[in-house]
C-alpha cells in the first residue's frame, strides 16, 4: 500500500532487502548466519511506514506506527543486536547469543543440564529430545511448549495434518499410506516415539514414485543440535536419471578396484549406495526457496545403523 516513489534508488534498495529476508528466511544469511544489514537507511525506513496502510502493518496491542519503527529498527539496523542466527564460537554462550526462537531466556548450561537429564527411552535407541519443541522460563522454571496439534504452532500444523490426511487416500502404497498416518499421529501428540516409528516405515519405502519428506528435520539451526526446523519436499522419481546413478552404483567395486590409490588402501568388497535422483513437486518450510542440493535421511543414528537411510540428488 506505500504509495510514495517506487523508482528511486532506496525503494529498489528496500526491494532487495525484501528479497533476501524471503530467500533467507530471516534477517541472517541462510549459510554464514550472518547479519545481513540494508543499504537503505532508518530515515528512508520511516517514510516507508509512514506512507503505509497503517491497518496492515503487523502493530502490537496499543502499539502505533512510531512504536512499531522503535521495535524494528534495532533489529533491522544495528549489527550488534542478534547479530548472528548461530553462535559457535566457544568462548559464547552458544543459546543466549544465538539469535533464533528455539529457546527464551535460558543459558547454554541451562540447555545441556536439561537435555542431559530428559527421557531419552532405550539407550540403545534414544529419542531425539528436544527436536519438536521450545525451551523457556516461565516462573523461573524451564519449560517445553511442543510443536504439535493443540499446541505450539497449532494453526499451522492442522493445515499439514489436514494436507497429509488427503495424501493418505492416494498413496502410492499400503507401506507409504501407513507411514502418512503415523506422521499424522506424531503432528497430533507430539510423542518422539511415534515419530521414530514414522521414520523407520518412511526408510523402508525405497519404491514409492512419488515421495515425500516432512517434518522436524534439521537441527543446523540449534547450536547445540536438538531443535530442529520444519521442512517439506514432495518429489517424483525420475527415472531416467536414477538408471544412471544405479549404473554407477551397481559398479562401485570397478571404481574401487580401478581407483588411483594405493593397493592398501582398496576394499576388497564395496557396495554402491542406494541413491535415487528427484524432480521436486514442492518445497516448504526450510527447504523453501534455496532447496537442499541432495537429501540423506533419517538422521536418528541407530535408525540408520539398524534400518538404513534413504537418498536423493
Amino acid at each position: 500500500s506505500y504509495d510514495g516513489d517506487r523508482d528511486c534508488d532506496e525503494f529498489k534498495q528496500f526491494v532487495v532487502y525484501t528479497k533476501r529476508v524471503w530467500f533467507s528466511n530471516g534477517i541472517h544469511h541462510h549459510y554464514s548466519m550472518d547479519k545481513f544489514l540494508p543499504e537503505f537507511d532508518v530515515e528512508y525506513f520511516g517514510e516507508l511506514l509512514a506512507n503505509t496502510n497503517s491497518e496492515l502493518l503487523p502493530l502490537g496491542e496499543k502499539e502505533d506506527v512510531v512504536d512499531l519503527m522503535k521495535r524494528l529498527v534495532p533489529v533491522i539496523f544495528d549489527e550488534n543486536v542478534a547479530n548472528k542466527r548461530v553462535v559457535l564460537n566457544s568462548e559464547m554462550d552458544l543459546i543466549a547469543d544465538s539469535a533464533n526462537n528455539y529457546y527464551e531466556g535460558v543459558t547454554q548450561a541451562e540447555v545441556e543440564a536439561h537435555y542431559e537429564n530428559a527421557e531419552k527411552g532405550d539407550l540403545e535407541r534414544p529419542l531425539s529430545a528436544g527436536l519438536n519443541s521450545k525451551l523457556l522460563k516461565e516462573d523461573g522454571k524451564l519449560v517445553e511448549k511442543i510443536w504439535k496439534i493443540g499446541g505450539m504452532y497449532t494453526d499451522a500444523i492442522e493445515k499439514i495434518v489436514f494436507w497429509l490426511e488427503k495424501a493418505t487416500d492416494v498413496a502410492d502404497s499400503d507401506l507409504q499410506k501407513e507411514s502418512l498416518i503415523k506422521l499424522v499421529d506424531f503432528y497430533k501428540t507430539g510423542d518422539l516415539q511415534t515419530f521414530d516409528e514414522y521414520s523407520i516405515l518412511w526408510v523402508k519405502d525405497l519404491d514409492a514414485h512419488v515421495d515425500v519428506v516432512n517434518g522436524f528435520i534439521e537441527v543446523y539451526g540449534d547450536a547445540l543440535a536438538f531443535k530442529a526446523s520444519w521442512e517439506s519436499v514432495v518429489n517424483f522419481k525420475d527415472i531416467e536419471a536414477t538408471k544412471r546413478t544405479e549404473i554407477i552404483s551397481d559398479n562401485a567395486q570397478w571404481f574401487e578396484d580401478n581407483s588411483p590409490v594405493d593397493e592398501r588402501f582398496k576394499k576388497d568388497e564395496v557396495k554402491g549406495v542406494s541413491a535415487k535422483v528427484i524432480t521436486v513437486a514442492m518445497l516448504g518450510g526450510d527447504c523453501h526457496p534455496a532447496t537442499p542440493i541432495g537429501i540423506n535421511l533419517p538422521n536418528a543414528e541407530w535408525i540408520r545403523k539398524e534400518h538404513g537411510s534413504k537418498s536423493v540428488t
